[in-house]
Formats: structure tokens, C-alpha cells, sequence
């Protein structure tokens, strides 16, 4: 079952044929792109999980579109202010409280 590609003439890989027994081409010559990936974060809170998908490569460049269009919407001044995380900040001293050492100590 030897078929040529209609492009190069080289022959096509038979496991090709077998799987696309109406192609003319070879995988050099293929008009079919790669896919693309795309990952998309699901549930809430404590219960998240990563799905990836795969999409074409027109309709990935659509999806980009429309969330480079969205970024442009959002106002950065909307977004929430940023918290100090650092430690010395939110943990508080024994300096921070009013209390008398030597009252505890008598009881």
C-alpha cells in the first residue's frame, strides 16, 4: 500500500496511510497546523484544578484577542490595593500591649 506524496513524491509512511487512508501528502507536506494548549483554572477556594485543552490554532489567537480587548477595559485603578506581607508588619511585639508584667507576676 505505497503512496507517493502529491507535493515531494517522497513516499508517505504507511502508519499514515493506515490511520488517514485518504491523504496525499506527507507530514511535511500536511495543511493540518499543531494545536495549541491552553490551560484554564477551575473551581474555587480550596478546590482548584488546571484543565488544558486542545485548540486550534485560529481559534487560540481569537481567545488572546478578546482577553488582550478585556485587559484593555479594566481600569488598574479598580484593582484592589496590595497588603505588606512581610512578618514585621503583622505580627505584633510585646511593645504593642499594654500590659504590666509585675501585676502577673504576683498572682
Amino acid at each position: 500500500m505505497s503512496r507517493q506524496c502529491i507535493t515531494c513524491g517522497i513516499e508517505i509512511d504507511p502508519r499514515r496511510i493506515k490511520i488517514l487512508p485518504h491523504t496525499q501528502t506527507c507530514t511535511q507536506h500536511s495543511t493540518a497546523e499543531k494545536k495549541v494548549a491552553v490551560t484554564v483554572q477551575m473551581g474555587e477556594g480550596d478546590h482548584t484544578w488546571i484543565e488544558t485543552y486542545a485548540v486550534e490554532r485560529e481559534d487560540y489567537d481569537k481567545m488572546m484577542e478578546l482577553e488582550k480587548n478585556y485587559k484593555k477595559q479594566v481600569d488598574p485603578k479598580d484593582k484592589p490595593s496590595m497588603k505588606s506581607t512581610d512578618e514585621d508588619d503583622i505580627i505584633p511585639t510585646i511593645d504593642d500591649f499594654d500590659v504590666d508584667l509585675e501585676e502577673e507576676e504576683e498572682e
